[in-house]
C-alpha cells in the first residue's frame, strides 16, 4: 500500500511552517550580524544579545515562534546568548529592526572598550580623533565625541541623540552633565567640552 507515503495536509503545513521558521530564525542571524558589523565589533568579542518585542501584536508572532524554536540555532550561529530579558546597562549597539514586516528591537551588550559609530558624530579613522574631541560617559562605559564632526558644529540636541543611539536610551529622559551642571538643550555651541567629560544620566 501506498498510503504511508501520503503525507495529510497538516502534515505538509507543519513542514512548511518549520521551514519558515529556520527561514525567520536565519533573518533574525543576519539582522544581528549586520549590527554586529555596525558597531565594529569582532567574533572574539564577548557579546550577549537581548531582544524586545511586542508579543500583543499580530506580525510578531511568527518571528517570536522562530526566535523560540530555532534559539539554538541562533545562538550558534552568532557565538552570543540570546535573551528577552530587560538588557543590562553595558549596552554597545540598540536598533530597532525589520523581519519580514516584524519591527522589534535588537540589543547588543557586552564589556567591549571601542568607540561605536552610532552617526557622524563618533566616526573617525583608527586610532586618535582628529579635531577636538570630547569623553561622553554612561555608568562606567564611556565614548568619545567629534566637537564638528564633518566639519559641522555639534550641538546639544544633536549631542543628545547621538548619546541615546550610543547607549541605547531612545525613549528615556536624557541628562547630559558637564562639571555638576546639566547641560541646556538650547546650547548651540559646545566648545567649552572641548577636552573634558560629559556625565549622562537616564530616567
Amino acid at each position: 500500500s501506498d498510503s504511508g507515503s501520503y503525507a495529510g495536509s497538516s502534515g505538509i503545513n507543519a513542514e512548511y511552517g518549520e521551514m519558515m521558521d529556520e527561514g525567520l530564525a536565519r533573518e533574525v542571524i543576519n539582522r544581528i550580524q549586520k549590527l554586529r558589523k555596525k558597531a565594529k565589533l569582532v567574533p572574539t568579542d564577548k557579546i550577549s544579545i537581548f531582544y524586545k518585542i511586542d508579543g500583543k501584536k499580530k506580525d510578531n508572532a511568527d518571528v517570536m515562534r522562530a526566535i523560540k524554536n530555532y534559539s539554538d540555532m541562533i545562538v550558534t550561529g552568532v557565538k552570543a546568548t540570546l535573551s528577552d530579558q530587560q538588557a543590562p546597562e553595558n549596552v554597545i549597539i540598540s536598533e530597532e529592526v525589520d523581519v519580514k514586516g516584524s519591527k522589534f528591537e535588537l540589543t547588543l551588550c557586552g564589556d567591549v572598550k571601542k568607540t561605536v559609530s552610532s552617526g557622524a558624530a563618533v566616526q573617525w579613522p583608527q586610532g586618535r580623533p582628529t579635531g577636538q574631541y570630547f569623553t561622553v560617559t554612561h555608568q562606567g562605559v564611556s565614548r568619545e565625541v567629534l566637537l564638528a564632526p564633518n566639519g559641522n558644529q555639534l550641538s546639544a540636541m544633536r549631542l543628545e541623540n547621538e548619546v541615546k543611539a550610543m547607549f541605547g536610551l531612545f525613549g528615556r529622559s536624557v541628562t547630559m552633565s558637564h562639571q555638576g551642571s546639566p547641560i541646556k538643550c538650547s546650547t548651540r555651541d559646545l566648545t567649552f567640552l572641548s577636552g573634558s567629560t560629559v556625565t549622562i544620566t537616564a530616567a
